[in-house]
């Protein structure tokens, strides 16, 4: 089962699926060529435009998008984008890259933030280096990078609190301006393509979807429309979820139900309870605010 999946992703966490591309050859079985992800993405990108035409779309793709097609698609369609870029892939932007630096010495930024952790502060220290006015092909783009070091206490057995250190690096492309103020930004934006993995697909996996699980084994059809239903009630989980409300009612304290309880409850009741339509209506016509925890 193979598919491009364009996800809707927010810093709180919501990864709420908009439109779904399969990666499949057709039916007929004659064909140039074997249908791909980045054929996929052209379809899906096409679909997008014409299911949200004025919507400003800032487009988070893998280390897969950084070529030609993929930068003239979200030129056309009038959207912004920021990719992961790996050591390699484009060989002579990487050329140009390594060379700018010290022609653009004043690039150059340095954040660090200090939370309370398990046991006592985590320090996160990061820089930032870009590059600007990178052309490829004749589009204009900009190199931003991260390296992060993260120090955590951490308690050994014993009692004594010891540092425990991690690196890392994240690189990004992307069409849009990188400056001072904007570069910690741009790639803290870019980085939430990991909650379409994570929020997404993880949760979809092992968090009781069965997203694994070939639930139809003889109709392709049915498979790809069990994955829509699933779609659907992972939007519900997360609506729930983050909502402010449900949040301060049930997920306060250290006694609060499990969520997987809290289903199991709603799903009784939306099986044995009787609503009559009038209370239905009356539902339904009542305005509701809804806060989303950030």
């Amino acid at each position: 089962m193979l598919f491009t999946d364009s996800s809707l992703v927010t810093p709180n966490g919501f990864s709420i699926s908009l439109a779904t591309e399969w990666v499949e050859n057709p039916e007929g079985g004659e064909y140039d060529r074997q249908d791909c992800e980045r054929k996929a993405f052209q379809r899906l990108a096409k679909h997008l435009k014409e299911s949200f035409p004025r919507l400003p779309i800032l487009i988070l793709a893998d280390g897969l998008y950084p070529y030609e097609g993929f930068f003239a698609t979200c030129r056309q369609y009038g959207w912004e984008w920021s990719t992961t870029f790996k050591e390699g892939n484009l060989s002579s932007l990487w050329e140009e890259i390594h060379a700018l630096p010290p022609l653009q010495p004043a690039n150059a930024l340095s954040e660090t933030r200090y939370t309370p952790g398990a046991v006592g502060l985590t320090t996160v220290a990061q820089n930032y280096r870009w590059v600007t006015g990178l052309d490829y092909q004749g589009h204009s783009l900009n190199w931003v990078s991260c390296e992060e070091i993260t120090t955590r206490q951490v308690r050994q057995d014993h009692g004594t609190l010891t540092e425990k250190t991690e690196l890392a690096r994240f690189v990004h492309i992307t069409s849009l301006p990188v400056d001072a103020k904007q570069a910690a930004h741009i790639s803290r934006t870019a980085r939430l393509r990991w909650k379409i993995e994570n929020e997404g697909f993880n949760t979809l996996k092992n968090g009781g979807y069965g997203m694994e699980h070939k639930w139809a084994r003889k109709s392709y059809r049915a498979m790809k429309n069990y994955y829509q239903f699933m779609q659907i009630a992972h939007l519900i989980h997360q609506l729930m979820l983050k909502w402010q409300r449900f949040v301060n009612r049930y997920l306060q304290g250290s006694n609060h139900p499990t969520v997987k309880s809290l289903w199991e409850d709603l799903l009784g009741a939306m099986q044995w309870s009787k609503v009559k339509g009038k209370q239905l209506r009356r539902w339904l016509e009542t305005p509701v605010q809804f806060r989303f925890v950030t």
